[in-house]
């Protein structure tokens, strides 16, 4: 992709050099340099809310610190610091399954001691996620080739319209906590058991906490049934182990519906 980088950014980054991420399923284009990151995208609510969120976090918690954040053209380009460290879904972590999910919970432990009283941004609450899910199935933008295979089809809803009917007529009560709003093991990034940070952090803000479990539990259990590496089982991971760590009881009807609401995103 051709792209101008404004020049407020450009002075930052000076002459380094970039890969591009290839591990992300954004749809935005990720560069990764020695010492920053640039994410590009098209503006719209979860770029502003990335910006807006970390200035309201005030280091809290271990996010990139933003450097700048500049539209052109109806694009954000959101130039970060670099997190160190690994992603949780890294072969050293799968192979221990027990201390992934012991992370895995210290990071959402982590989440939840923020105080979400005061906090201003409330584009991650289900209301408004919900009119960001209508937005996105009136304008053909949902991704029907990353769905789960039991969504759509003869068991499942018929189409994104029938599913969408759906989790406006069933949704639960909200257990507000501070949440990331995509809490999967690839935007956790680790230095032993030490948890750097969290990245893609453009949903974050206060919500239901199965909002976080639910993913979660979706991503253990597919990383370490080898669905995203060389597609060799580490083992079957049992969500228990997690909600003990959490110490919370398993809620299957907010496990499902949170599962379903990601589907429209």
């Amino acid at each position: 992709m051709k792209l101008g980088i404004p020049g407020e950014i450009q002075r930052i980054i000076g002459k380094e050099t970039y890969c591009l991420d290839k591990v992300g399923m954004s749809g935005s284009e990720v560069r990764i340099y020695d010492n920053h990151v640039l994410k590009i995208e098209p503006q719209n609510e979860e770029t502003d809310n990335a910006y807006a969120i970390t200035k309201w976090l005030n280091h809290q918690l271990p996010v990139p610190t933003i450097l700048a954040y500049c539209v052109k053209n109806d694009i954000a380009y959101t130039l970060m610091s670099k997190v160190g460290g690994k992603m949780l879904c890294a072969g050293e972590y799968l192979k221990d399954p027990e201390q992934l999910i012991k992370i895995a919970a210290q990071g959402l432990k982590c989440l939840w001691e923020i105080d979400v009283t005061e906090c201003p941004y409330q584009s991650s609450r289900l209301m408004k996620r919900l009119e960001a899910a209508e937005y996105n199935v009136m304008h053909g933008l949902v991704d029907l080739d990353n769905v789960e295979p039991e969504t759509f089809g003869p068991n499942g809803f018929r189409n994104p319209e029938e599913l969408l009917k759906w989790l406006k007529n069933n949704r639960p009560d909200e257990d507000i906590v501070f949440t990331h709003g995509d809490y999967c093991l690839p935007n956790i990034f680790v230095t032993g058991s030490k948890i750097n940070g969290f990245i893609d952090i453009g949903k974050m803000g206060p919500a239901d906490r199965w909002q976080d479990v639910a993913i979660a539990i979706r991503s253990l259990t597919a990383n370490l049934a080898g669905r995203y590496s060389d597609g060799k089982k580490i083992c079957d991971f049992n969500p228990q182990m997690f909600l003990d760590e959490l110490g919370i009881d398993y809620n299957g009807e907010k496990y499902r519906y949170y599962l379903l609401l990601d589907e429209l995103f």
